[in-house]
C-alpha cells in the first residue's frame, strides 16, 4: 500500500517538474477589466410594477368609499344591521349536522399510508444529505 502511494507520489513530482508554470499574457489584466466594465455599463432591467399605482389608489379610495356609505348611510326604520341590510343568520356550529361512518378499508389505508410516510421522510432526507455532502 505503501508503495504504491510512494510511486504515485514520484510520478506526480516528476510531472510537476516537467510542466512549465503558465504566464498570461502582457496585457491580461487590461482585457479582463475592459470586459468587467463593459457588463458593468449595460443596460439595468428597470422594475416595472404589476399593478401602477394610480390603480391602488383608486382601489384603496373605492374601497374607503364602500365603507363610507355603508357606515354613514341613515338607517330607514330598523337599528340592527343584520336586518338593515336584510343579512342572513349564520352559525357557527360546523360540525353539528356531520356524521363520520368510515369503512374499515379505509381506516386500514389512512394507517399504512401513515407508517410509509413515516418511515419515507427519513429515508429521503439521509438521501438527500448524503447527496449535498459529495
Amino acid at each position: 500500500m505503501e508503495k504504491d502511494d510512494k510511486r504515485i507520489e514520484d510520478l506526480v513530482n516528476k510531472l510537476m517538474e516537467a510542466d512549465s508554470l503558465e504566464t498570461p499574457s502582457f496585457d491580461f489584466t487590461d482585457n479582463v477589466m475592459s470586459k468587467v466594465e463593459a457588463l458593468s455599463n449595460s443596460e439595468v432591467t428597470v422594475y416595472k410594477p404589476l399593478i401602477p399605482k394610480y390603480i391602488w389608489w383608486l382601489m384603496a379610495s373605492g374601497f374607503l368609499a364602500l365603507v363610507c356609505y355603508i357606515l354613514f348611510k341613515k338607517p330607514t326604520e330598523t337599528t340592527s344591521l343584520s336586518e338593515r341590510y336584510n343579512l342572513p343568520e349564520v352559525s357557527f356550529n360546523l360540525l353539528e349536522g356531520l356524521s363520520l361512518n368510515f369503512s374499515n378499508t379505509l381506516i386500514y389505508a389512512i394507517v399504512l399510508l401513515a407508517i410509509m410516510v413515516s418511515i419515507q421522510i427519513p429515508l429521503l432526507k439521509q438521501y438527500f444529505n448524503n447527496r449535498l455532502s459529495f
